[in-house]
């Protein structure tokens, strides 16, 4: 069901793997740009941190003192392009750049053989502006060359609207760290109330009942 969004993700994958330098230098002439530093990687699509469980980046008014903990997210034109972690820029570097009418997010890493090369892609596919579906692919490639040792996660987000544009569900498929583990379908609920959002999931587990939970709450405050 998911083979075609998998061998795009793998492509995509192979195309860039050792790409780091080359993307270096696409963005070494870019002026004008804005810097916002913070504690963790911005989001890329709009609630990746809800959906994935992660808290939301700290941003900083000005540049730390420290570089420690400190992520440089670097736009243009209010779109992010490229971040890096203050202390060392190759490691867990990450490029956006957009092709095919995808916009891809490129996160590489030193491996143990202090090399920089590529780990995670998001892709995300629009039709017109709307977010059609999102794509995650993760790759730890063992450094002795045994492939059976490699572990791939991968997972597919299709998005689906209510008749005002705004979210009403994303359905999750897709498996952890090899192709046996699959994960139960999983579904995302957006309710709306006072402006606040919520955001609710359940899973479609063998012989079990279906519970959904609030997984995530974003107040009013919190959405631009």
């Amino acid at each position: 069901m998911i083979k075609k969004e998998y061998d795009l993700l793998r492509k995509i994958f192979e195309k860039y793997f050792d790409s780091y330098e080359d993307m270096l230098y696409q963005i070494k002439d870019i002026v004008n740009e804005t810097v916002i530093w913070s504690d963790s990687f911005l989001e890329f699509f709009p609630y990746q941190n809800a959906l994935n469980q992660l808290k939301e980046p700290k941003i900083y008014k000005a540049e730390p003192k420290s570089n420690e903990g400190v992520i440089v997210n670097k736009l243009k034109d209010g779109e992010l392009y490229y971040s890096y972690d203050s202390e060392n820029k190759g490691w867990s570097s990450v490029f956006v750049i957009k092709e095919d009418g995808m916009k891809l997010y490129l996160r590489y890493l030193n491996n143990d053989n202090d090399e920089i090369v590529l780990e995670q892609v998001y892709c995300v596919v629009f039709k017109e502006t709307a977010i059609e579906k999102v794509i995650f692919y993760l790759k730890d490639v063992d450094l002795d060359g045994d492939e059976e040792l490699n572990e791939e996660t991968f997972l597919v987000d299709k998005y689906s609207y209510n008749s005002n544009e705004t979210i009403d569900t994303i359905i999750r498929n897709g498996f952890y760290h090899e192709n046996k583990n699959i994960i139960p379908t999983t579904t995302f609920r957006f309710e709306y109330v006072n402006e606040d959002i919520f955001i609710y999931t359940k899973q479609l587990k063998l012989n079990q009942m279906d519970v959904e939970k609030l997984r995530w709450k974003i107040k009013k405050s919190k959405i631009q």
